[in-house]
């Protein structure tokens, strides 16, 4: 019989948690309000002990961080408890209690961009919102567009331990205007398409020998743009203006 004193001591680090996307087609909550931070690097310059509810933080440039960020320093995750603009000078910041010491110095990536894990589905649908007549047995718009509607589904291959997934959990559970988000679809050629939208109730899926789903309905509540982001000068473009 094998003897477990010959197994190695130290165990790799358990990625788990961080499983995105397969598909070309992505999904983002957009947290700020107009300015998109792809990434910015965010350093811990006092070591925090297990359970600690604040962590001082600095960054190369002044970074408004939105209450409800994931930071991940290492493998251990943090979500900020109170909005802070963090500076290069350092600046203290509410947390959830961490779930482990972190190391001063240490560093984590910020976004604003927060990916939907897995997404099996993030299907858009848009809808044109015409009036129309019967011409010779056939629906004919008229042409007066009273606008552009939106709703989509989307499915996560992944459970409420996920940390944005449970955001999307919370949000399915509120009453509007409390379950709105901003939503990012980015697609492989370049399209983009951002939508502020009301989360319908979170539907958990799973089945004896199958993997935890959720699934939820985005429906428009707000601004619709788009954007190609291969021009030389990408905007986002209104719809509905």
């Amino acid at each position: 019989m094998a003897s477990t004193a010959n197994l190695p001591t130290a165990v790799p680090a358990d990625k788990t948690p961080n499983v995105y996307s397969g598909t070309k087609a992505k999904a983002f909550i957009f947290l700020g309000t107009d300015v998109i931070v792809p990434n910015v690097t965010v350093t811990n310059t006092l070591a925090v002990s297990s359970g600690a509810t604040t962590m001082t933080l600095s960054t190369p440039t002044n970074t408004l961080i939105p209450s409800g960020t994931l930071l991940t320093f290492g493998t251990t995750q943090v979500t900020t408890s109170a909005a802070a603009t963090v500076t290069n000078a350092g600046v203290s910041v509410s947390i959830g209690a961490a779930p482990a010491a972190i190391a001063q110095g240490i560093t984590a990536t910020y976004s604003n961009l927060l990916e939907i894990p897995a997404a099996e589905e993030i299907t858009p649908t848009p809808n044109d919102m015409e009036e129309s007549i019967n011409v010779h047995g056939r629906t004919t718009p008229i042409r007066v567009m009273n606008g552009k509607d939106l709703t989509a589904n989307i499915r996560t291959l992944a459970g409420i331990d996920d940390p944005v997934v449970k955001r999307l959990v919370a949000k399915g559970w509120a009453l509007s205007p409390n379950n709105r988000e901003k939503i990012i679809w980015l697609y492989d050629d370049g399209f983009a398409l951002l939508a502020t939208v009301n989360i319908g109730a979170p539907k958990p899926q799973a089945a004896p020998m199958g993997s935890q789903r959720y699934q939820f309905t985005a429906n428009l509540a707000g601004t619709l743009a788009w954007s190609d982001t291969t021009a030389a000068s990408p905007t986002w473009n209104v719809v509905n203006t």
